[in-house]
């Protein structure tokens, strides 16, 4: 056995996406090599809601992993009553301030007692709240993190008047809190390995505070035999090509990119299926009508995981036009499909997708990426074989992102954070 790891994952599910699956899919893995105590504070939708994972650990287990829910106090619950309501989502962040708390003294009694290698702060990915555990006299190492590039301003042209001042206030926010949280500060200092989600996080950190860190996508693909499960798509000559949209339908999102850029194309040989529910479905819905383009339009909105890998067998090309996130999963899902991505090309897209899998559309101008949009997915419809060689290329390069490689990596992140603590410890 490996090392005996401590881990902070605030959301844990089996049966969830997003954040959850990021904590379900490393501590089934990880604890292949390793000894695990994760404290988690959420498997539902709210903090403190661990039902769910309650209710599968008492018929399951995952070998050399041990839960322990820390359960938020009275005045933990109740700065979260606004965001619970959806009156003021934002005081989520002062609840989950006095959760770090709470965890903080839960790990101190517990390493008092026990022994441990080091302490892992994992999830959630958002860098705002660091918490406390790098005050602890282990080894520490902390992320993946994201949330700190701002949205790029050059395309909130079609945004609505409040969505603009909402991201606009957001992104000086943003930046504010980046550059002068003094704990945050801190907490990046005495971290013994940063990890961070995406190139762009890696640069903004090194920029501003000359800390190094480790770029690593935060979540991967779970494929236990690549060579038994490999799938090819294929395009033949005047097929339609199936294309496939995934995620809220907000502002963030984007969609009216990808709508306004099907209009401009000229030879309608294709079909869009669009996953997912939203503040902005209805206004989309009758953006397509008005633009005589909805007949070719699918709005499946929130299916099952089941019915969505079934629709994915029959999808040729997926694509992301978000104005921000850290990694998306629907990218890894659609690359386990081997289905070629089209992606904006910023976020964690931009290091995922390569030539080889998919296309970047540069962020110069909204009207820009509408064109070039237009022209990529036209491309494809009179070169179908550009979708087939894609789509190899698609079933090589999800080998670099699979979990098991994951595993190999974070083990060796592990032993440099060990190596650093132990230096820093004899510099004190």
């Amino acid at each position: 056995m490996g090392k005996k790891i401590l881990v902070v994952a605030y959301a844990v599910s089996p049966t969830r996406g997003s954040e959850y699956s990021v904590a379900w899919n490393y501590l089934n893995e990880m604890s292949k090599d390793n000894e695990i105590l994760v404290l988690y504070g959420v498997s539902g939708d709210h903090m403190g809601d661990v039902e769910e994972m309650e209710a599968w650990l008492s018929v399951n287990s995952i070998s050399n992993v041990r839960f322990i829910a820390v359960i938020p106090n009275k005045i933990t619950a109740r700065l979260n009553i606004l965001n619970q309501r959806g009156i003021f989502p934002y005081a989520f962040y002062f609840a989950f301030n006095f959760w770090q708390r709470q965890v903080y003294l839960t790990t101190k009694n517990i390493i008092e007692n026990e022994k441990f290698d080091l302490i892992h702060n994992l999830n959630p990915i958002g860098y705002r709240e660091p918490g406390y555990l790098w005050k602890l006299d282990l080894p520490y190492i902390w992320g993946p993190i994201g949330g700190i590039p701002n949205r790029p301003s050059q395309l909130f042209k079609d945004l609505s008047l409040k969505s603009r001042i909402f991201f606009t206030i957001r992104n000086c926010v943003n930046t504010i809190q980046f550059k002068f949280n003094r704990r945050l500060k801190k907490a990046l200092t005495e971290t013994d390995l940063l990890l961070t989600a995406t190139s762009e996080n890696k640069d903004i950190v090194k920029k501003e505070y000359n800390i190094e860190s480790i770029n690593i996508p935060e979540n991967g693909i779970v494929l236990s035999d690549l060579n038994t499960t490999l799938t090819y798509k294929t395009l033949k000559e005047g097929e339609t090509l199936n294309i496939v949209w995934i995620g809220r339908i907000d502002e963030n999102k984007s969609i009216n990119f990808l709508i306004e850029a099907l209009v401009k194309i000229k030879n309608q040989n294709w079909h869009l299926h669009i996953l997912g529910e939203g503040s902005i479905k209805e206004k989309m819905q009758l953006r397509a009508r008005e633009k005589q383009i909805n007949d070719k339009l699918t709005w499946h909105g929130h299916i099952e995981r089941s019915k969505v890998q079934n629709l994915l067998q029959s999808i040729h090309l997926h694509i992301i036009t978000s104005l921000g996130e850290a990694t998306t999963t629907v990218l890894f899902e659609a690359m386990t499909n081997g289905i070629p991505t089209i992606t904006l090309n910023h976020c964690g897209m931009k290091d995922v997708v390569c030539d080889k899998c998919g296309v970047k559309i540069g962020i110069n101008s909204v009207e820009q990426i509408k064109e070039d949009l237009a022209f990529t997915i036209s491309n494809f419809i009179e070169n179908p074989n550009k979708i087939n060689d894609l789509s190899k290329g698609v079933s090589e390069c999800m080998k670099s992102h699979t979990w098991s490689k994951r595993r190999q990596l974070f083990n060796g992140y592990y032993e440099l954070a060990i190596e650093n603590w132990k230096k820093k410890s004899e510099c004190k």
